[in-house]
């Protein structure tokens, strides 16, 4: 069976590389960080867990919820039971969408993370290896990583990296001129938010709320999204802490992502103080995360782009094609994978 390189260890690859070894296809990975899972990111830090990137599953098709729920099951699994209440950009609070609040919202006890570890078991994953060019030759693709190592010998390659990191890769790589410049052109219009989670701490615990989170409806907000990470499990933070995660406007984001971390803890704690209308204490603890690639501003569709590269033993998948939800990126890998299989 042809063997396969996936650049990009997020659900999207890691979705990919199961639907492609189950076929029984030799599947590698190359991640650039040293954890899977890109957005779906959990850190535990000053006694708290918390997720610094996306936040958490909706429930999708129901070959995503099977994989979630059954395949890849971790006994910690959770669903939000509390909704997600809006706000405006004058601060005014009221309930959400009732449709939407009546969907599951997965997560994990301890962290979002939990699936993508929970997927990467039994894949061959190289990790802390960014792949910076790839070569088609007659004996398959040759990847060179950002020490100049070769990786040979593939007969398929999928990339699942942010559109702008795929341009560069693809832009440094040596391809068939024409393939090249049609995939270049494909990607061009995509482009990303930046994003700035901003985790705050407190002891005691914040005023509990008739909802787990706040989303702004309006766009007028320099906060986007605000939840009390906390009301995900008991787990999540110290016996009476709290801790309020404030993710910002891309306006905001855009502004501060080189400002220092305590002009940012100090600018959104008290934004989220008077959001909440609630008077809150210096924060015991704080983190920032700042995502230059959140959340694709502007999509372009996979379908016509793999309709030209499958034949060349090249697929694209991942959240540049879809959006912004983790149900929809791991549905993506799973059908590219599919394709490519149909083709080789």
């Amino acid at each position: 069976m042809p063997t396969v390189a996936i650049i990009g260890a997020g659900l999207s690859g890691l979705a990919a590389a199961h639907t492609l070894q189950d076929a029984g296809y030799t599947v590698t990975l190359f991640e650039k960080s040293h954890s899977v899972g890109g957005r779906a990111a959990t850190r535990k830090r000053g006694g708290f867990i918390y997720d610094h990137g996306a936040q958490y599953i909706k429930e999708g098709t129901p070959t995503s919820l099977a994989w979630i729920t059954q395949r890849f099951r971790a006994p910690d699994l959770l669903d939000i039971k509390k909704p997600v209440w809006t706000f405006t950009g004058s601060g005014t609070i009221q309930e959400g969408d009732q449709d939407q609040n009546a969907e599951q919202k997965l997560n994990y006890r301890s962290g979002l993370n939990t699936l993508p570890k929970k997927m990467a078991e039994g894949l061959t994953i190289r990790s802390d290896t960014r792949i910076d060019r790839v070569q088609r030759t007659n004996s398959g693709w040759q990847l060179f990583d950002q020490s100049g190592q070769s990786h040979t010998n593939f007969d398929l390659l999928v990339i699942t990296i942010p559109s702008p990191q795929a341009r560069a890769l693809i832009q440094d790589s040596m391809l068939d001129p024409g393939v090249q410049q049609a995939i270049m052109q494909h990607l061009s219009p995509a482009s990303y938010n930046p994003l700035i989670s901003v985790m705050l701490g407190y002891h005691p615990r914040p005023q509990t709320r008739p909802y787990y989170a706040l989303v702004n409806s309006d766009k007028k907000h320099a906060i986007s999204w605000l939840a009390w990470e906390h009301e995900k499990a008991e787990e999540r933070a110290p016996a009476n802490s709290g801790l309020l995660l404030a993710q910002m406007a891309p306006d905001y984001s855009r502004e501060h992502m080189e400002s220092s971390d305590a002009l940012i803890v100090q600018q959104v704690a008290q934004q989220v103080a008077t959001l909440i209308q609630e008077e809150l204490p210096e924060p015991v603890f704080s983190d920032i995360q700042c995502w230059h690639y959140a959340l694709p501003a502007q999509k372009v569709g996979a379908e016509p782009l793999n309709q030209q590269t499958i034949p060349y033993g090249l697929a694209f998948c991942g959240d540049a094609f879809v959006g912004g939800r983790l149900h929809l990126a791991l549905e993506n890998g799973i059908t590219v994978a599919q394709q490519l299989i149909a083709h080789h």
